[in-house]
């Protein structure tokens, strides 16, 4: 039998799915009076049986091969013309043929099956170890009339099949559709509220240093205050122009980005290189685990933003109690990549973690940030129809997992 994984078994299930087949092929064996009628998928270097019905005991079943040299469906294959035998010992071209001699046929029927676009897909063909009446228009036209069936509902089936791929990527993008507007109502209304403060912080305070020179009345420590904290609202307008840049930077560049070959080895030595300072200040300690470091799925910008976002977040919200340690760790199962990023911080109140992805929600104040960062990780994941998870507990430590 075929292997699970062969290309083949598409084809051979495709065939499975078509109701007439059975019916077709005991039709075939009374038309002829043959005793074994098969469909085969015949490729260049494939012969498969899709479907067989065996009242001789020729011993071929469903599922299984013949070499492709030794059959006639390899000429077939070539010039897509049916080969029709009444008795192999009185025809000039195939009684001295390979074929015939290696499988002990007398009587050989085969047409082609040819797809609408084309594509030669096959041929129904029926043989037998006795001669039989078969090199007639009657028993001709029907195996030709079948071999179109059999086209027309392998074609119909491949239409079906992609017309479902077409319609899940429409609903994935009208998903993502639906995603967009409403991240874009949070980024409006974000947008709206975190510029109009800055601003308008601005605007009192140098209202207020303006009274003060009109009325002469500049006091140093006082000038120096309004100063701070019109510098203070200058960062937070400026963070909040930068976040709000790369939000749009993301959607925009987004579609363009290459999956490539990576290794987590690697990208990690650059992530640690640019948080250095932090982990430096910090004393964090980073262990990186993966018994296979390579990986596919993402760009590689994309990538390194996603982890340097993680370990940034693991050290920022460590506990005041411990030394913050984190665990940077690829696992591989049943095709799928498992990256997680575990800390002993501070961790999430389970009443928040829901909010954990969502645009601008913070969910520790002491430590300085827009709240877009997990956003931003969660996006770049999904790009990729992957999934990233969240497990936490208080005072222990959080674990974010990302399935791809």
């Amino acid at each position: 039998m075929i292997e699970i994984q062969d290309n083949l078994l598409k084809d051979l299930e495709a065939v499975r799915q078509i109701p007439i087949v059975p019916n077709m092929l005991e039709t075939v064996c009374q038309l002829t009076g043959m005793g074994f009628s098969a469909i085969a998928r015949v490729t260049e270097d494939r012969w498969l049986a899709c479907s067989v019905r065996d009242q001789v005991h020729f011993g071929l079943k469903e599922g299984e091969e013949l070499e492709i040299a030794t059959t006639l469906c390899n000429e077939i294959r070539d010039h897509r013309q049916p080969i029709v035998i009444d008795n192999v010992a009185e025809d000039p071209i195939y009684k001295e043929h390979h074929t015939p001699k290696t499988y002990g046929l007398q009587s050989y029927i085969s047409v082609p099956i040819i797809l609408k676009d084309g594509t030669f897909f096959g041929t129904l063909c029926a043989i037998d170890a006795k001669p039989a009446k078969v090199n007639n228009p009657k028993v001709v036209n029907t195996f030709k009339m079948f071999a179109d069936l059999l086209a027309f509902h392998l074609q119909s089936r491949s239409v079906l099949e992609r017309s479902y791929v077409v319609n899940l990527e429409l609903q994935r993008k009208n998903s993502m559709l639906r995603d967009a507007n409403f991240d874009l109502d949070s980024f409006v209304f974000t947008a709206s509220h975190d510029l109009k403060s800055p601003v308008a912080n601005i605007e009192g305070l140098i209202s207020i240093l303006s009274d003060a020179v009109e009325k002469d009345e500049m006091d140093r420590e006082e000038i120096k205050q309004i100063t701070a904290m019109m510098k203070a609202s200058l960062k937070r307008f400026s963070t909040t122009i930068r976040d709000l840049t790369t939000i749009v930077e993301l959607d925009k560049t987004g579609a363009d980005e290459q999956a490539a070959a990576l290794d987590l080895y690697d990208i990690m030595e650059s992530v640690k290189q640019d948080l250095q300072s932090l982990i430096v200040e910090s004393d964090a300690k980073i262990e990186v685990i993966a018994t296979d470091s390579r990986l596919t799925g993402f760009s590689l910008k994309n990538f390194k933003s996603i982890l340097s976002n993680l370990v940034s977040n693991a050290i920022k919200y460590r506990s005041p109690d411990r030394t913050p340690k984190v665990i940077v760790k690829l696992e591989k199962s049943d095709g799928k990549s498992y990256l997680s990023v575990q800390d002993n911080g501070l961790g999430i109140p389970a009443k928040k973690q829901h909010n954990v992805f969502t645009m601008f929600k913070r969910l520790h104040d002491h430590v300085e940030g827009s709240g877009i960062g997990l956003y931003i990780v969660k996006r770049m994941v999904d790009r990729v129809q992957g999934e990233i998870k969240v497990e936490s507990e208080l005072d222990k430590g959080t674990t974010f997992t990302i399935v791809f």
